[in-house]
């Protein structure tokens, strides 16, 4: 199991928020006001695992909303309050969500879904929260994509292990059309390359700021990661492996 709380103080050295996300929810107008005029009301969104509260702390920059945030580890949740001192940041899980019915307008998670072991309770309890005509957004990586990260070649093992603990996008969305959400579409949000064995990568390889690292045998990641330290600067002409953005609506009442 990963200690979050040990990684919670070297996450943010290399994890960072991504302004295209960003960019694709907010061209859906996740984070527009709700209604016109006097009626308007600003949206309440959560960031469903929010770790540290790299979003958070952009969306609070960026736009006019009422923001929330769930996360289980106490380390992560602390640091993410300290960096978003307007926003509820509540200890929860899938299982425990601590809001009410139809409280929110929003929910997104980034590249969160594969630590959930229950993914039927997940959107079960995603679809009680939302207001009717609310909407999720899951980021997260198709099999396809996990075949096609460049850094694959460093740890053989890696593809595989990753896709045993990666829900693929068809049982994603069939989980979520079995709790009640409408498929609303998948964007795809690009990630060209060329890709260089630079110090940010070396160094979050090193901290294993990504839990996949965490799983590898011993053997394995120190062997990738001397390989890749002795090609420090290579460059990878892949077009990348990008991500998914997966939407799901909850109908009007």
């Amino acid at each position: 199991m990963i200690d979050y709380s040990e990684a919670s103080g070297t996450y943010d050295n290399t994890r960072h928020f991504d302004d295209s996300v960003i960019a694709i929810m907010a061209r859906r107008d996740a984070f527009a006001a709700r209604g016109a005029g006097a009626e308007a009301q600003r949206p309440r969104v959560l960031d469903f695992g929010c770790g540290t509260g790299n979003y958070l702390a952009e969306l609070s920059r960026r736009f006019d909303c009422e923001l929330f945030g769930l996360e289980f580890s106490d380390a992560m949740r602390e640091i993410a309050s300290s960096k978003c001192p307007l926003c509820r940041i509540e200890k929860g899980d899938h299982s425990n969500l601590p809001f009410d019915r139809g409280f929110f307008d929003f929910v997104f998670m980034t590249d969160v879904v594969h630590h959930v072991p229950d993914l039927d309770l997940l959107f079960e309890t995603l679809h009680s929260r939302l207001a009717p005509g609310g909407f999720v957004c899951v980021v997260t990586e198709s099999w396809k994509q996990i075949e096609a990260r460049w850094y694959n070649e460093y740890f053989p093992s890696l593809a595989g292990k990753e896709k045993s603990r990666y829900p693929d996008l068809p049982e994603i969305e069939r989980r979520a059309a079995m709790a009640g959400f409408r498929c609303a579409g998948t964007e795809i949000k690009a990630n060209p390359g060329p890709h260089v064995v630079d110090d940010d990568f070396l160094r979050m390889v090193g901290e294993k700021n990504y839990s996949m690292f965490k799983l590898l045998g011993e053997a394995e990641y120190e062997s990738g990661y001397a390989a890749m330290r002795r090609d420090e600067s290579r460059i990878f002409l892949s077009p990348g492996a990008g991500e998914s953005l997966l939407w799901f609506e909850k109908g009007e009442a």
